[in-house]
């Protein structure tokens, strides 16, 4: 399995789910319905194995924060007579590596080896379950019916602590799916997973005063949405380990659905902030280090070595567009209006530099990320890319991966390495966005005339039937994809239209639709 080695930072693909149909094919009960052939893929897979890798500007640091892996394994199961997809699934693999942090990379190992076979044995059990109601559910055979995964996601890493949360999700029919947090921090010298007593210093004295913090927080945020009871919650929660983990801003617990309000009300998250807390913290923990990354909220203040940070942007009732605010040290600067706040990060840089990087969105996930330099206490914008997101990349001090949304020979979502350049900007280190693979059935495109293709750097044509997917593009001309049944890699050269034609692709001077049965757009 390939893994792309990235600086820190965890972020996984979420699955869209889909509701079941019924199908004339698939009246039939499933008696025995038993898992086919497993199919495995690395979310690393991509169409940059075809191109030479282009050289990086920038270089991984030594002696600077953890390195972090992460990859992603899909697998699906069948009916016996394959007609029913009976259930998809997805998890998450992590590793770290680093000079000086041995401890740690084997604590996470042995962690994320212990979670992958907790996860694919609970998998079996819900596939047992689908397997079942087979017998009498009726749904397409181009959808799942149910779906389980496991998502990651950095939250702060240094040379202090490692610290992630774990989203784990399963839909097994019904209105909706069900999901719940874990968080998991590290001590990044000794590898030790951390408990809130741990990190506290006084930890009677943290448990009094945040209690209060949080049952004041979670009344202002929520109001009348919360349990009557919540306030009883948030006092028991200290006879278990609570949900928490460190991030920019502070100890931030997790609240899933139904735990203080209604499944409408999704999780609740309240933060205890360092400048609130520290001290009742051991010192380690109170607050990031000179090298690392870690996530913040919009509307919050975030202390760094800049000064006090704190993007703004006001709730909008009315759902529409509210104007969005960088400011540091009370230097505030206009980011513009848009619909929605993303994510946001803090970045300090194993060379002394600082950024700040988040994306918002418009609407319909139309985004754009903003990168910010803050060294010198004065934000400076550095980059702003138009259809870049950071949901569903990584975040890191030596490398970004962030997401684009591609419309190449369909819809799709797709990544890019960069890194900071000496000039601030994020800089792309391949020519290729590359398309994770996901297994959908519906993402394969079948050839419906005499296809021209370039494959192993000879001009030939796909026969009619050939069925491909799309593994990347560099979004200027040039597709790559691979066949579905023989696993034989190739480009695909395109053009788009002039004027109000630039939605359409043409391939030697024919409609994209002439070739393929069906293209994937979204909308």
């Amino acid at each position: 399995m390939k893994y792309r080695k990235i600086s820190i930072g965890l972020a996984l693909v979420c699955t869209l789910l889909t509701g079941c149909a019924g199908s004339e094919d698939q009246n039939a009960p499933v008696e025995e319905a038993t898992k086919t052939e497993v199919e495995e893929s690395s979310a690393e897979e991509s169409a940059q194995e075809q191109l030479s890798e282009t050289s990086q500007e920038g270089s991984f640091s030594e002696n600077a924060a953890p390195q972090v892996e992460t990859g992603t394994n899909y697998r699906d199961w069948y009916s016996e007579d394959g007609a029913c997809w009976l259930m998809h699934a997805e998890n998450v693999s992590v590793s770290v590596s680093g000079e000086s942090y041995e401890a740690l990379s084997d604590a996470v190992a042995g962690w994320n080896e212990e979670q992958v076979e907790e996860f694919w044995e609970s998998c079996e059990e819900f596939y047992g379950y689908a397997a079942e109601e087979a017998a009498y559910a009726e749904w397409d055979a181009d959808s799942y019916y149910y779906s389980v995964w496991r998502e990651a996601e950095l939250c702060r890493v240094d040379e202090s602590v490692l610290s992630l949360t774990i989203l784990s999700y399963a839909y097994t029919g019904g209105a909706h799916g069900n999901s719940g947090y874990t968080g998991v921090t590290f001590d990044a010298q000794s590898g030790e997973i951390l408990a809130l007593s741990d990190i506290l210093a006084d930890e009677d004295g943290f448990q009094s005063a945040a209690q209060q913090w949080i049952v004041e927080k979670l009344a202002a945020e929520h109001g009348d949405e919360l349990f009557e009871d919540y306030a009883e919650t948030v006092e028991a929660m200290w006879e278990t380990e609570p949900d928490w983990y460190l991030d920019a801003e502070g100890i931030t617990f997790v609240f899933d659905p139904y735990e203080v309000g209604p499944y409408a009300m999704g999780a609740a998250f309240v933060c205890c902030p360092y400048d609130e807390f520290d001290t009742y913290m051991k010192e380690d923990y109170a607050g990031m280090s000179d090298t690392g990354v870690g996530r913040f909220s919009v509307n919050m203040d975030v202390e760094t070595e800049a000064g006090t940070l704190r993007i703004e942007m006001p709730a909008d009732e009315d759902y529409g567009m509210a104007p969005v605010s960088l400011d540091l040290n009370g230097e505030a600067l206009d980011v513009g209006e848009f619909g929605s706040f993303g994510e946001a990060y803090l970045l300090h840089l194993s060379d002394g530099r600082s950024f700040v990087l988040f994306d918002v969105d418009y609407a319909s996930d139309d985004y754009v990320s903003f990168l910010y330099e803050i060294t010198d206490g004065s934000p400076v914008l550095r980059s702003r890319l138009e259809d870049v997101s950071l949901q569903g990349g990584t975040v890191g001090t030596e490398v970004q991966t962030l997401r684009i949304h591609l419309d190449v020979l369909g819809s799709y979502d797709a990544y890019m390495d960069y890194v900071i350049g000496e000039n601030g900007e994020l800089m792309q280190t391949e020519d290729v966005f590359e398309i994770r693979s996901d297994n959908y059935p519906w993402r394969v495109l079948t050839v419906a005339r005499e296809l021209p293709v370039t494959v192993d750097g000879q001009a030939t044509v796909l026969p009619v039937g050939t069925r491909i997917r799309i593994t990347g593009s560099d979004n200027a001309g040039t597709a790559y994809y691979r066949d579905e049944d023989s696993g034989e890699k190739g480009s695909i050269s395109y053009a788009r239209g002039d004027g109000e034609d630039t939605w359409e692709l043409y391939i030697d001077d024919v409609s994209e639709y002439e070739y393929f049965e069906m293209i994937p757009y979204a909308g």
